[in-house]
């Protein structure tokens, strides 16, 4: 897909593509300069994209923050059955019901989670968070941005990668409104039709 400026992303083949930011870098926020470090007071964070699945696997990794010897520091994940998943620090913390995926069309998918605070996922700007959520502790691990897998034990595993497109990504070092995804979100739906 092509994102706003022009760039292109590639077709993750779910096999061996994946991309990982040059550095640990965070994306400002609304109002807020871009390219700031990763922190080890990293309290808060929002993550988001476009994906166009073109297949659908078990834990497929849409974007990981996290380092090859910590497994799940803060991630978003699709399932064979469709669902979402958010993993902070090692567990899942938060996920959507079944069949909210399909293969063919785009989806907007965001997530958000703080310290003390339980995840929420937002499936084309409406949160899809099924009930049960659980807080989990900000870990801090020389941590990178890695986008269609997980750079965890010790690289990208074959059965965590993303199979469609991906475009758009975003991470915040704060939690974004319900008010600020859905803004995402409708600023992104006509490129993404």
């Amino acid at each position: 897909g092509e994102d706003h400026t022009g760039g292109a992303w590639p077709l993750f083949d779910g096999v061996g593509d994946y991309v990982v930011a040059p550095g640990p870098y965070m994306q400002g926020g609304i109002g807020e300069p871009p390219n700031l470090p990763i922190t080890a007071d990293l309290t808060s964070a929002t993550m988001e994209c476009w994906i166009k699945p073109a297949g659908l696997a078990a834990k497929s990794r849409l974007i990981s923050i996290n380092s090859a010897s910590r497994e799940g520091y803060l991630m978003v994940a699709l399932w064979t059955t469709g669902e979402l998943k958010c993993y902070v620090d090692t567990g899942p913390r938060a996920q959507s019901a079944p069949g909210v995926i399909t293969v063919g069309p785009w989806f907007h998918i965001a997530m958000t989670a703080g310290n003390g605070v339980a995840p929420v996922i937002y499936l084309n700007g409406a949160d899809v968070t099924l009930a049960g959520a659980t807080a989990a502790p900000y870990p801090q691990s020389n941590s990178q941005i890695a986008v269609g897998a997980t750079l965890y034990n010790p690289g990208p595993s074959t059965t965590q990668r993303f199979h469609g497109d991906i475009d758009t990504v975003r991470v915040y070092e704060r939690i974004l409104s319900p008010d600020e995804v859905l803004m995402n979100y409708n600023a992104g739906l006509a490129a993404h039709q």
